[in-house]
């Protein structure tokens, strides 16, 4: 490894990315107040931007993305993503010196649109806007004076979410604004000189994830061929096939388990509040019992997509996606940064890092955002770069049993098709 020099932009801008990795990577574990955990990553990121511009800075933040899915898979990937579209911008904006009315109404946009776009998945994926609206009704109506209907449900889903986007916003462009004013530029290279690089997270060398069996192109197309068909429809016949497919290949993937019981456990909540959510409604059993299940298999297909493909080769096949794509803005930047960020085990000595660093701060909100600005600061000069990447030959080698993989997948659902 080459020791991180100030001096490097690209360098630079990979431990910011860093620092947003683990940060974003921590708001997608934590049960509860991913928001407030991913701030710390939006700092990053719009740090990077307001230095770098905004192509580098949306550069890292898509790198940031990619390296916390290689690292836990597309589950919860909305938890961030809201920051992540928005603090390059954001950190632009504050280079440019634009008022903070003005940096409000550009981060409400993108987390209006995104919450938007997600809150309208999730009612799909329950079961549609009539058992959203029966779900509502059966709530509204103990409720006395409380309108009902399709219309007052939309219209009360719409106004928690304007709630909560101008609340969001006011306070991530106020934590942002804050931190941007007073990087500790300083601080962060006295920590640099008087305090060791944290090491590597080497705490599953002993247990390594065995070499997935298929080639994680082939695994990354089969979930996306299963993917869009359970959201396509919950026919019986076409859950039962991608269920089929899904048990044999997980039994001949060599999957890593390391995401298993967190996989398991979201299948689990998800699967469960579509339950609750079609009981509340009244939806008929044969109904209910579909879209549970679909809810189920959806996370246990991106669960399967990383444990078969492993962290490595995710990241391979999102590397190689980025250079197909590298005409486009910002995706250049953000493949020379995903390279420069390496394996995702560093990314546990930064969380350890965030912990010592806040372990004997009073619990008061000033005292801890400045323990977490000084923890990015420090971070991201501490950042060292990863070696060029190398990827065993045998991992990115197409073989007859990923074909077989593919064409089973497509198989399985077009039986379903034509059976049902």
């Amino acid at each position: 490894m080459r020791v991180y020099q100030p001096a490097s932009q690209a360098v630079a801008q990979a431990g910011l990315a860093h620092v947003a990795s683990a940060s974003f990577l921590a708001s997608r574990v934590v049960p509860t107040g991913g928001y407030a955990v991913a701030l710390a990553g939006g700092v990053a990121l719009a740090r990077a931007a307001q230095v770098a511009g905004a192509r580098i800075g949306y550069g890292a933040s898509l790198a940031a993305m990619l390296q916390t899915i290689a690292v836990l898979g597309p589950s919860r990937v909305s938890v961030p993503l809201t920051q992540a579209l928005s603090a390059p911008l954001l950190g632009r904006l504050h280079a440019r010196g634009r008022h903070f009315a003005a940096q409000v109404g550009a981060c409400a946009a993108i987390r209006a649109a995104d919450q938007l776009v997600f809150t309208l998945f999730y009612i799909w994926i329950v079961g549609g806007v009539a058992a959203y609206a029966a779900a509502y009704d059966a709530i509204a109506g103990r409720i006395p004076g409380a309108p009902e209907g399709t219309v007052a449900a939309l219209t009360a889903t719409a106004l928690a979410l304007a709630a909560w986007t101008v609340f969001a916003s006011v306070v991530q462009v106020l934590v942002y604004r804050a931190a941007l004013r007073r990087w500790p530029a300083a601080n962060a290279a006295r920590d640099r000189r008087d305090s060791p690089a944290p090491a590597s997270d080497d705490d599953g060398a002993a247990g390594a994830a065995p070499r997935p069996r298929y080639d994680p192109r082939a695994v990354a197309l089969a979930a996306v061929v299963a993917f869009c068909v359970l959201i396509a429809t919950t026919a019986w016949f076409v859950l039962g096939a991608v269920a089929a497919w899904l048990t044999i290949a997980w039994a001949t993937a060599r999957a890593d388990r390391s995401p298993v019981r967190a996989g398991l456990a979201l299948a689990a909540l998800l699967a469960g509040g579509a339950l609750v959510f079609n009981l509340i409604g009244g939806t008929d059993l044969d109904l209910m019992l579909r879209r549970t299940i679909r809810a189920g298999l959806l996370v246990l297909v991106a669960t399967w997509l990383r444990a078969a493909a492993g962290e490595d080769g995710l990241r391979e096949v999102a590397r190689r996606s980025l250079r197909v794509a590298r005409r486009l803005p910002a995706m250049s930047e953000a493949s020379e940064i995903l390279d420069r960020l390496g394996a995702g085990g560093a990314l546990g000595a930064s969380g350890r890092a965030l912990v010592a660093e806040v372990r004997h701060v009073r619990r008061r909100p000033a005292a801890l955002a400045a323990a977490v600005l000084r923890w990015v600061g420090a971070e991201a000069e501490r950042f060292r770069e990863a070696p060029p990447p190398a990827v065993a030959p045998e991992l990115l080698r197409a073989a007859w049993r990923d074909r077989v993989l593919v064409a089973a997948v497509i198989a399985a659902v077009a039986g379903a098709v034509v059976a049902g």
